[in-house]
């Protein structure tokens, strides 16, 4: 009886040390976890622009200039990409390639590849979608000389 006794004294004496022990030594705990969100790129506008796309409002064969109603990316104050219309004047210089972009599918390929074909400024029609490509920032410029005039596919 006494070692039934002893053996209880015991582990009561064990297990008030443990919980003396828990109590002092403090618990390590995994900091807690924070909830990662996506974090979304910050979208900026370029600082330059060398082309813009969008119609042909416009043509003046004899100036060799178009009115162009270009569709423009910028920025709203909350940093979403916005669509904007303007106006532009596009003048056609000496130096000015004209092209035409069609996506054409080769034999026995599933991809269809781009090919530019070479026109001239009389190929150009109204309502034509193409890119203007300057050697200068166009980003604040009303009218301005291009270096290249490219009729982008009705699909694009």
């Amino acid at each position: 009886m006494k070692k039934i006794i002893i053996v209880l004294v015991l582990i009561f004496i064990v297990i008030f040390i443990i919980l003396i022990a828990s109590n002092l030594v403090p618990k390590l705990k995994a900091p807690p976890k924070e909830e990662i969100s996506p974090e979304i790129p910050k979208i900026t506008q370029p600082k330059v622009l060398y082309n813009l796309a969008g119609s042909i409002k416009k043509i003046d064969f004899l100036k060799e200039s178009l009115i162009l109603e270009a569709t423009i990316i910028q920025i709203d104050e909350a940093g979403q990409p916005i669509e904007k219309t303007e106006i532009r004047k596009v003048i056609v210089t000496p130096i000015t390639r004209f092209t035409h972009l069609t996506f054409v599918t080769q034999e026995g390929a599933e991809r269809r590849t781009p090919q530019e074909t070479s026109i001239t400024f009389k190929n150009l029609k109204v309502g034509d979608y193409i890119e203007v490509i300057s050697n200068q920032d166009i980003s604040q410029k009303e009218e301005f000389e291009v270096t290249q005039i490219r009729v982008l596919p009705k699909s694009f």
